[in-house]
Protein backbone atom coordinates (compact mmCIF):
# COMPACT_ATOMS: atom_id res chain seq x y z
CA UNK A 1 0.00 0.00 0.00
CA UNK A 2 2.46 2.69 1.23
CA UNK A 3 4.54 2.15 -2.61
CA UNK A 4 1.20 3.36 -4.32
CA UNK A 5 1.28 7.68 -4.83
CA UNK A 6 -1.97 8.79 -4.51
CA UNK A 7 -3.10 11.43 -6.30
CA UNK A 8 -6.55 12.50 -5.50
CA UNK A 9 -7.22 12.93 -1.18
CA UNK A 10 -7.71 8.95 -0.04
CA UNK A 11 -11.26 9.72 1.06
CA UNK A 12 -13.72 10.18 -1.59
CA UNK A 13 -16.65 12.46 -0.95
CA UNK A 14 -20.03 10.66 0.06
CA UNK A 15 -21.60 11.36 -2.63
CA UNK A 16 -19.29 9.73 -5.40
CA UNK A 17 -18.72 6.72 -3.45
CA UNK A 18 -21.56 4.79 -5.40
CA UNK A 19 -19.83 5.12 -8.64
CA UNK A 20 -16.53 3.85 -7.06
CA UNK A 21 -17.09 0.33 -8.79
CA UNK A 22 -17.37 2.01 -12.70
CA UNK A 23 -13.44 3.34 -12.33
CA UNK A 24 -11.92 2.07 -15.40
CA UNK A 25 -8.16 2.78 -14.19
CA UNK A 26 -5.82 0.06 -14.33
CA UNK A 27 -4.97 0.97 -10.42
CA UNK A 28 -7.41 1.13 -7.55
CA UNK A 29 -7.09 -0.01 -3.89
CA UNK A 30 -9.99 -2.02 -1.69
CA UNK A 31 -11.19 0.04 1.40
CA UNK A 32 -13.54 -2.22 3.26
CA UNK A 33 -16.62 -2.59 0.51
CA UNK A 34 -15.68 0.57 -1.87
CA UNK A 35 -12.63 0.97 -4.32
CA UNK A 36 -10.04 3.95 -3.32
CA UNK A 37 -9.46 5.57 -6.65
CA UNK A 38 -5.46 6.05 -7.50
CA UNK A 39 -4.81 8.39 -10.49
CA UNK A 40 -6.85 11.02 -11.75
CA UNK A 41 -5.19 10.95 -14.70
CA UNK A 42 -5.94 7.52 -16.11
CA UNK A 43 -10.06 7.98 -15.24
CA UNK A 44 -12.35 6.99 -17.91
CA UNK A 45 -14.97 9.37 -19.04
CA UNK A 46 -17.55 7.95 -17.52
CA UNK A 47 -16.24 8.04 -13.77
CA UNK A 48 -15.05 11.62 -14.25
CA UNK A 49 -18.81 12.79 -15.24
CA UNK A 50 -19.93 10.76 -12.60
CA UNK A 51 -17.44 12.40 -9.48
CA UNK A 52 -18.10 15.98 -11.29
CA UNK A 53 -21.72 15.84 -11.75
CA UNK A 54 -23.63 18.81 -9.10
CA UNK A 55 -26.12 16.16 -8.20
CA UNK A 56 -24.06 13.12 -8.06
CA UNK A 57 -25.87 11.83 -5.35
CA UNK A 58 -29.55 12.43 -6.75
CA UNK A 59 -28.85 11.40 -9.99
CA UNK A 60 -27.32 7.71 -8.20
CA UNK A 61 -30.47 7.85 -6.52
CA UNK A 62 -32.51 8.16 -9.75
CA UNK A 63 -29.99 5.33 -11.53
CA UNK A 64 -30.83 3.32 -8.99
CA UNK A 65 -34.18 3.50 -9.18
CA UNK A 66 -34.56 3.08 -13.01
CA UNK A 67 -33.06 -0.40 -12.11
CA UNK A 68 -35.46 -1.68 -9.45
CA UNK A 69 -38.13 -1.28 -11.86
CA UNK A 70 -38.47 -4.00 -13.92
CA UNK A 71 -40.35 -1.87 -16.07
CA UNK A 72 -38.26 1.33 -16.38
CA UNK A 73 -35.57 -0.87 -16.52
CA UNK A 74 -37.19 -3.01 -19.94
CA UNK A 75 -38.16 0.85 -20.99
CA UNK A 76 -34.38 1.69 -20.95
CA UNK A 77 -33.11 -1.21 -22.99
CA UNK A 78 -35.25 -0.47 -25.10
CA UNK A 79 -34.49 2.70 -25.48
CA UNK A 80 -30.81 1.89 -25.53
CA UNK A 81 -31.98 -0.82 -28.44
CA UNK A 82 -33.41 2.03 -30.46
CA UNK A 83 -30.74 4.35 -30.65
CA UNK A 84 -28.38 2.13 -30.89
CA UNK A 85 -28.75 -0.99 -32.94
CA UNK A 86 -30.14 0.73 -36.06
CA UNK A 87 -27.32 2.97 -36.64
CA UNK A 88 -25.05 0.24 -36.14
CA UNK A 89 -26.67 -1.74 -38.61
CA UNK A 90 -26.56 1.04 -41.05
CA UNK A 91 -23.07 0.95 -40.47
CA UNK A 92 -22.07 -2.49 -41.50
CA UNK A 93 -24.76 -2.93 -44.17
CA UNK A 94 -22.95 -0.07 -45.92
CA UNK A 95 -19.66 -1.46 -44.65
CA UNK A 96 -20.22 -5.08 -46.44
CA UNK A 97 -22.38 -3.92 -49.65
CA UNK A 98 -19.32 -1.07 -50.50
CA UNK A 99 -16.81 -4.20 -49.89
CA UNK A 100 -18.22 -6.77 -52.32
CA UNK A 101 -19.63 -4.38 -55.27
CA UNK A 102 -16.84 -5.30 -57.14
CA UNK A 103 -18.64 -8.87 -57.30
CA UNK A 104 -21.60 -7.37 -58.63
CA UNK A 105 -19.57 -5.28 -60.36
CA UNK A 106 -17.34 -7.53 -62.28
CA UNK A 107 -20.23 -9.23 -63.66
CA UNK A 108 -21.53 -6.23 -64.95
CA UNK A 109 -18.85 -5.29 -67.49
CA UNK A 110 -16.12 -3.84 -65.27
CA UNK A 111 -13.66 -5.91 -65.89
CA UNK A 112 -13.82 -5.74 -69.99
CA UNK A 113 -14.37 -1.81 -69.09
CA UNK A 114 -11.13 -0.95 -67.03
CA UNK A 115 -9.27 -3.58 -69.42
CA UNK A 116 -8.13 -5.95 -66.76
CA UNK A 117 -6.08 -8.93 -67.36
CA UNK A 118 -4.58 -12.11 -65.81
CA UNK A 119 -4.76 -11.95 -61.98
CA UNK A 120 -5.56 -8.57 -62.15
CA UNK A 121 -9.19 -8.89 -60.54
CA UNK A 122 -7.50 -10.76 -57.53
CA UNK A 123 -4.99 -8.69 -56.88
CA UNK A 124 -7.53 -5.93 -56.56
CA UNK A 125 -9.47 -7.78 -54.29
CA UNK A 126 -6.40 -8.63 -52.25
CA UNK A 127 -5.32 -4.93 -52.26
CA UNK A 128 -8.37 -4.08 -50.26
CA UNK A 129 -7.68 -6.18 -47.30
CA UNK A 130 -4.05 -4.83 -47.60
CA UNK A 131 -5.22 -1.27 -46.83
CA UNK A 132 -7.18 -2.45 -44.16
CA UNK A 133 -4.27 -4.37 -42.36
CA UNK A 134 -1.93 -1.64 -43.09
CA UNK A 135 -4.63 0.52 -41.24
CA UNK A 136 -6.08 -1.34 -38.52
CA UNK A 137 -3.68 -0.73 -35.63
CA UNK A 138 -3.55 3.37 -36.38
CA UNK A 139 -7.25 3.73 -36.98
CA UNK A 140 -7.85 1.93 -33.23
CA UNK A 141 -5.42 4.08 -31.78
CA UNK A 142 -6.44 7.60 -33.29
CA UNK A 143 -10.17 7.08 -32.76
CA UNK A 144 -9.62 6.30 -29.20
CA UNK A 145 -7.58 9.77 -28.83
CA UNK A 146 -9.93 11.64 -30.75
CA UNK A 147 -12.58 10.14 -28.09
CA UNK A 148 -15.27 10.56 -30.80
CA UNK A 149 -15.67 7.34 -31.99
CA UNK A 150 -19.16 8.08 -33.35
CA UNK A 151 -17.92 11.31 -35.41
CA UNK A 152 -14.78 9.30 -36.30
CA UNK A 153 -17.12 6.73 -37.93
CA UNK A 154 -18.71 8.69 -39.13
CA UNK A 155 -16.56 10.83 -41.24
CA UNK A 156 -14.63 7.23 -42.40
CA UNK A 157 -17.81 6.03 -43.68
CA UNK A 158 -18.38 9.18 -46.01
CA UNK A 159 -14.48 9.24 -46.75
CA UNK A 160 -15.21 5.46 -48.23
CA UNK A 161 -18.23 6.84 -49.71
CA UNK A 162 -16.49 9.49 -51.83
CA UNK A 163 -14.14 6.53 -52.89
CA UNK A 164 -16.49 4.07 -53.33
CA UNK A 165 -18.12 6.50 -56.21
CA UNK A 166 -14.78 7.53 -57.39
CA UNK A 167 -14.65 3.92 -58.87
CA UNK A 168 -17.06 5.22 -61.27
CA UNK A 169 -14.56 7.32 -62.89
CA UNK A 170 -12.17 4.39 -63.19
CA UNK A 171 -10.75 3.36 -66.33
CA UNK A 172 -7.68 1.10 -65.66
CA UNK A 173 -6.71 -1.31 -63.53
CA UNK A 174 -4.38 1.82 -61.66
CA UNK A 175 -6.96 3.48 -60.69
CA UNK A 176 -9.39 0.93 -59.44
CA UNK A 177 -6.29 -0.08 -57.12
CA UNK A 178 -5.68 3.20 -55.62
CA UNK A 179 -9.48 3.07 -55.11
CA UNK A 180 -10.14 -0.58 -53.48
CA UNK A 181 -6.79 0.01 -50.99
CA UNK A 182 -8.09 3.52 -49.61
CA UNK A 183 -11.60 1.90 -49.19
CA UNK A 184 -9.98 -0.81 -47.16
CA UNK A 185 -7.68 2.42 -45.22
CA UNK A 186 -11.32 4.22 -44.26
CA UNK A 187 -13.56 0.59 -43.20
CA UNK A 188 -10.72 -0.66 -41.27
CA UNK A 189 -12.29 1.15 -38.71
CA UNK A 190 -16.15 -0.22 -38.12
CA UNK A 191 -16.14 -3.70 -36.50
CA UNK A 192 -13.71 -2.66 -33.97
CA UNK A 193 -15.71 0.65 -32.85
CA UNK A 194 -18.88 -0.95 -33.18
CA UNK A 195 -17.44 -3.78 -30.30
CA UNK A 196 -16.54 -1.10 -28.19
CA UNK A 197 -19.59 0.45 -28.41
CA UNK A 198 -21.40 -2.65 -27.74
CA UNK A 199 -19.58 -3.48 -24.57
CA UNK A 200 -20.28 -0.06 -23.22
CA UNK A 201 -24.56 -0.29 -23.35
CA UNK A 202 -24.95 -4.05 -22.85
CA UNK A 203 -24.41 -6.59 -20.65
CA UNK A 204 -22.24 -10.17 -21.43
CA UNK A 205 -25.17 -12.18 -21.85
CA UNK A 206 -26.64 -9.21 -24.55
CA UNK A 207 -24.12 -9.31 -26.50
CA UNK A 208 -24.54 -12.12 -28.71
CA UNK A 209 -27.74 -10.96 -29.79
CA UNK A 210 -27.14 -7.37 -29.83
CA UNK A 211 -23.84 -8.55 -32.49
CA UNK A 212 -26.24 -10.33 -34.49
CA UNK A 213 -28.71 -7.84 -35.04
CA UNK A 214 -25.83 -5.43 -37.01
CA UNK A 215 -24.04 -8.37 -38.33
CA UNK A 216 -27.24 -9.94 -40.10
CA UNK A 217 -26.63 -6.90 -42.50
CA UNK A 218 -23.77 -8.84 -44.31
CA UNK A 219 -26.52 -11.33 -45.29
CA UNK A 220 -29.12 -8.45 -45.91
CA UNK A 221 -26.59 -6.96 -48.10
CA UNK A 222 -26.41 -9.83 -50.53
CA UNK A 223 -29.99 -9.36 -51.08
CA UNK A 224 -30.25 -5.50 -51.52
CA UNK A 225 -27.18 -5.89 -53.54
CA UNK A 226 -28.26 -8.41 -55.39
CA UNK A 227 -31.42 -6.86 -55.91
CA UNK A 228 -29.87 -3.60 -56.76
CA UNK A 229 -27.18 -4.89 -59.07
CA UNK A 230 -29.50 -6.76 -61.42
CA UNK A 231 -31.74 -3.87 -61.65
CA UNK A 232 -28.76 -1.73 -63.09
CA UNK A 233 -27.68 -4.47 -65.26
CA UNK A 234 -30.73 -3.67 -67.24
CA UNK A 235 -29.84 0.20 -68.04
CA UNK A 236 -28.20 0.79 -71.39
CA UNK A 237 -26.56 4.04 -72.64
CA UNK A 238 -22.99 5.29 -73.02
CA UNK A 239 -23.04 5.50 -69.10
CA UNK A 240 -22.07 1.64 -67.89
CA UNK A 241 -24.25 -0.11 -65.56
CA UNK A 242 -21.57 -0.87 -63.01
CA UNK A 243 -20.86 3.43 -62.91
CA UNK A 244 -24.15 3.87 -62.08
CA UNK A 245 -24.20 1.54 -58.93
CA UNK A 246 -21.26 2.50 -57.74
CA UNK A 247 -22.44 6.58 -58.16
CA UNK A 248 -25.45 5.35 -56.24
CA UNK A 249 -24.23 3.18 -53.28
CA UNK A 250 -21.48 5.81 -52.73
CA UNK A 251 -23.73 8.71 -52.43
CA UNK A 252 -26.27 6.83 -50.39
CA UNK A 253 -23.13 5.78 -47.94
CA UNK A 254 -22.40 9.38 -47.78
CA UNK A 255 -25.49 10.64 -46.75
CA UNK A 256 -25.90 7.20 -43.82
CA UNK A 257 -22.52 8.26 -42.58
CA UNK A 258 -23.54 12.39 -42.02
CA UNK A 259 -26.60 10.60 -39.90
CA UNK A 260 -24.04 7.99 -38.00
CA UNK A 261 -22.21 11.21 -36.90
CA UNK A 262 -24.54 13.12 -35.66
CA UNK A 263 -27.33 10.83 -34.52
CA UNK A 264 -25.13 7.81 -32.81
CA UNK A 265 -23.72 8.40 -29.16
CA UNK A 266 -20.47 8.40 -28.42
CA UNK A 267 -21.12 7.02 -24.68
CA UNK A 268 -23.58 6.88 -22.72
CA UNK A 269 -22.03 9.42 -20.96
CA UNK A 270 -23.07 12.01 -24.49
CA UNK A 271 -26.34 10.42 -25.46
CA UNK A 272 -28.11 13.47 -25.14
CA UNK A 273 -31.65 11.51 -26.26
CA UNK A 274 -31.01 9.88 -22.66
CA UNK A 275 -31.40 12.18 -19.23
CA UNK A 276 -28.78 11.95 -16.27
CA UNK A 277 -30.39 9.21 -14.07
CA UNK A 278 -31.07 6.77 -17.13
CA UNK A 279 -27.13 7.75 -18.22
CA UNK A 280 -25.82 6.52 -14.41
CA UNK A 281 -28.48 3.69 -14.85
CA UNK A 282 -26.96 2.48 -18.44
CA UNK A 283 -23.51 3.07 -17.08
CA UNK A 284 -24.64 1.13 -13.48
CA UNK A 285 -26.45 -1.73 -15.84
CA UNK A 286 -22.71 -2.66 -17.12
CA UNK A 287 -20.28 -2.07 -14.18
CA UNK A 288 -19.93 -5.84 -14.12
CA UNK A 289 -18.41 -5.95 -17.59
CA UNK A 290 -15.41 -3.89 -16.23
CA UNK A 291 -14.83 -2.74 -19.76
CA UNK A 292 -14.80 1.15 -19.12
CA UNK A 293 -16.04 3.43 -21.51
CA UNK A 294 -14.55 6.30 -23.36
CA UNK A 295 -10.92 6.76 -22.36
CA UNK A 296 -8.40 8.98 -24.30
CA UNK A 297 -5.39 7.48 -22.42
CA UNK A 298 -3.49 4.74 -24.02
CA UNK A 299 -2.24 2.23 -20.94
CA UNK A 300 0.90 0.80 -21.79
CA UNK A 301 0.16 -1.70 -18.91
CA UNK A 302 -3.58 -2.62 -20.76
CA UNK A 303 -1.58 -2.93 -24.24
CA UNK A 304 0.87 -5.21 -22.64
CA UNK A 305 -1.41 -7.31 -21.27
CA UNK A 306 -3.23 -7.60 -24.23
CA UNK A 307 -0.22 -9.00 -26.03
CA UNK A 308 0.75 -11.33 -23.50
CA UNK A 309 -2.90 -12.97 -23.11
CA UNK A 310 -2.65 -16.64 -25.15
CA UNK A 311 -6.54 -16.62 -25.23
CA UNK A 312 -5.98 -13.36 -27.55
CA UNK A 313 -3.76 -15.31 -29.50
CA UNK A 314 -5.71 -17.63 -29.89
CA UNK A 315 -8.70 -15.80 -30.58
CA UNK A 316 -6.94 -13.83 -33.29
CA UNK A 317 -6.28 -17.59 -34.71
CA UNK A 318 -9.52 -19.09 -35.28
CA UNK A 319 -10.46 -15.52 -36.74
CA UNK A 320 -8.15 -15.76 -39.63
CA UNK A 321 -8.99 -19.55 -39.79
CA UNK A 322 -12.79 -18.54 -39.83
CA UNK A 323 -12.46 -16.13 -42.51
CA UNK A 324 -10.49 -17.93 -45.03
CA UNK A 325 -13.80 -18.26 -47.11
CA UNK A 326 -14.56 -14.83 -46.40
CA UNK A 327 -11.79 -13.26 -49.42
CA UNK A 328 -13.09 -15.55 -51.66
CA UNK A 329 -16.89 -15.76 -51.23
CA UNK A 330 -17.30 -11.62 -50.97
CA UNK A 331 -15.71 -10.87 -54.30
CA UNK A 332 -16.09 -13.91 -56.42
CA UNK A 333 -19.48 -14.95 -55.43
CA UNK A 334 -20.73 -13.81 -58.76
CA UNK A 335 -18.19 -14.71 -61.07
CA UNK A 336 -18.31 -18.24 -59.45
CA UNK A 337 -22.11 -18.37 -60.36
CA UNK A 338 -21.33 -17.61 -64.05
CA UNK A 339 -18.98 -20.45 -63.77
CA UNK A 340 -21.77 -22.70 -62.95
CA UNK A 341 -23.52 -22.33 -66.20
CA UNK A 342 -25.78 -19.00 -64.98
CA UNK A 343 -25.71 -15.98 -66.82
CA UNK A 344 -24.40 -12.79 -65.47
CA UNK A 345 -27.88 -11.37 -64.80
CA UNK A 346 -28.96 -14.69 -63.60
CA UNK A 347 -25.90 -14.43 -61.20
CA UNK A 348 -26.73 -11.62 -59.58
CA UNK A 349 -30.29 -12.57 -58.72
CA UNK A 350 -29.31 -15.94 -57.54
CA UNK A 351 -26.92 -14.11 -54.90
CA UNK A 352 -30.18 -13.47 -52.93
CA UNK A 353 -31.06 -16.10 -51.29
CA UNK A 354 -27.60 -16.96 -49.83
CA UNK A 355 -28.14 -13.74 -47.61
CA UNK A 356 -31.66 -15.08 -46.59
CA UNK A 357 -29.95 -18.48 -44.93
CA UNK A 358 -27.56 -16.00 -43.78
CA UNK A 359 -30.17 -13.97 -41.77
CA UNK A 360 -31.60 -16.38 -40.47
CA UNK A 361 -28.45 -18.37 -39.15
CA UNK A 362 -26.90 -15.44 -37.50
CA UNK A 363 -29.70 -14.24 -35.55
CA UNK A 364 -30.37 -17.91 -34.49
CA UNK A 365 -27.07 -17.95 -33.79
CA UNK A 366 -26.46 -15.09 -31.53
CA UNK A 367 -29.65 -16.11 -29.46
CA UNK A 368 -28.61 -19.59 -28.96
CA UNK A 369 -25.46 -18.53 -27.78
CA UNK A 370 -26.51 -16.01 -25.05
CA UNK A 371 -29.23 -19.08 -24.32
CA UNK A 372 -26.57 -21.40 -23.82
CA UNK A 373 -23.95 -18.41 -22.36
CA UNK A 374 -21.73 -20.75 -25.23
CA UNK A 375 -19.93 -19.29 -28.00
CA UNK A 376 -17.17 -21.91 -29.01
CA UNK A 377 -19.90 -24.69 -28.99
CA UNK A 378 -22.45 -22.40 -31.53
CA UNK A 379 -18.95 -21.21 -33.58
CA UNK A 380 -18.23 -24.85 -34.42
CA UNK A 381 -22.25 -25.78 -35.60
CA UNK A 382 -21.89 -22.90 -37.43
CA UNK A 383 -18.34 -23.39 -39.85
CA UNK A 384 -19.58 -27.15 -40.24
CA UNK A 385 -21.98 -26.03 -43.30
CA UNK A 386 -19.46 -24.07 -44.86
CA UNK A 387 -17.03 -27.22 -44.97
CA UNK A 388 -19.77 -29.30 -46.70
CA UNK A 389 -21.02 -26.45 -49.32
CA UNK A 390 -16.91 -26.77 -50.13
CA UNK A 391 -16.79 -30.17 -50.46
CA UNK A 392 -19.97 -30.13 -52.53
CA UNK A 393 -18.08 -27.67 -54.88
CA UNK A 394 -15.37 -29.71 -55.56
CA UNK A 395 -17.07 -33.32 -55.67
CA UNK A 396 -19.38 -31.56 -58.08
CA UNK A 397 -17.08 -29.65 -60.36
CA UNK A 398 -14.03 -31.72 -60.11
CA UNK A 399 -12.01 -30.57 -63.47
CA UNK A 400 -13.75 -27.09 -64.00
CA UNK A 401 -16.83 -28.75 -65.49
CA UNK A 402 -20.07 -28.58 -63.90
CA UNK A 403 -21.60 -32.04 -63.32
CA UNK A 404 -24.70 -30.96 -61.17
CA UNK A 405 -25.88 -27.33 -61.58
CA UNK A 406 -28.46 -27.14 -59.05
CA UNK A 407 -25.96 -29.51 -56.53
CA UNK A 408 -23.75 -26.49 -56.68
CA UNK A 409 -25.94 -23.82 -56.36
CA UNK A 410 -27.15 -25.41 -53.42
CA UNK A 411 -23.42 -25.14 -52.42
CA UNK A 412 -23.54 -21.84 -53.04
CA UNK A 413 -26.02 -20.96 -50.86
CA UNK A 414 -24.65 -22.56 -47.73
CA UNK A 415 -21.28 -20.94 -47.96
CA UNK A 416 -22.27 -18.17 -46.51
CA UNK A 417 -22.51 -19.86 -42.99
CA UNK A 418 -18.87 -19.20 -41.49
CA UNK A 419 -20.09 -15.54 -41.35
CA UNK A 420 -22.42 -16.31 -38.22
CA UNK A 421 -19.00 -18.01 -36.48
CA UNK A 422 -16.89 -14.52 -36.80
CA UNK A 423 -20.00 -12.58 -35.65
CA UNK A 424 -19.71 -14.99 -32.73
CA UNK A 425 -15.89 -13.85 -32.19
CA UNK A 426 -17.14 -10.40 -32.04
CA UNK A 427 -18.89 -10.68 -29.54
CA UNK A 428 -16.41 -12.99 -27.20
CA UNK A 429 -14.24 -9.48 -27.66
CA UNK A 430 -17.34 -7.51 -26.42
CA UNK A 431 -17.97 -9.89 -23.41
CA UNK A 432 -14.72 -10.65 -22.39
CA UNK A 433 -11.90 -8.26 -22.51
CA UNK A 434 -11.60 -5.78 -19.63
CA UNK A 435 -10.02 -2.57 -20.37
CA UNK A 436 -11.12 -0.43 -22.90
CA UNK A 437 -7.39 0.27 -24.00
CA UNK A 438 -6.55 -3.66 -24.04
CA UNK A 439 -10.13 -4.23 -25.75
CA UNK A 440 -8.67 -1.48 -28.45
CA UNK A 441 -5.61 -3.41 -28.87
CA UNK A 442 -7.51 -6.47 -28.91
CA UNK A 443 -9.82 -5.50 -31.55
CA UNK A 444 -7.18 -4.05 -33.87
CA UNK A 445 -5.31 -7.33 -33.76
CA UNK A 446 -8.62 -9.74 -34.67
CA UNK A 447 -10.12 -6.98 -37.06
Amino acid sequence: MSNINIDVKPSLDEKSQPFAALDGRNTSISAGTQDVIASLADADEALSFLENHPRAAEIALEGAAILEDPKQRRRLVRKIDLTIAPLLAITYFLQYLDKTTLSYAAVMGLRTDTHLKGQQYSDLSMLFYIGFIVTEFPTQYLAQRTSRLSLYLGINIMLWGIVLAAHAACTSFAGLAICRTLLGVFEACVAPILVLIIAMWYKKEEQGRRVSWFYVCNSITQIVGGAVAYGASFAHGSFASWRIFYIAIGALTVVCGALVAFLLPDSPVRAKRFTDGEKVAALLRVKGNQSGTQNDHLKKSQISSALKDTRVWLICLATMLSSIPNGGISNFSSILLTTFGYTSQQALIMSMPAGAIGVVVVLFSGWLSDKLNDRSLVMFICILPTILSAALMIGLDPKGVPLNKSGLLAASFLSGTFGAAFMLLLAWNASNIAGHTKKVTVNALTL
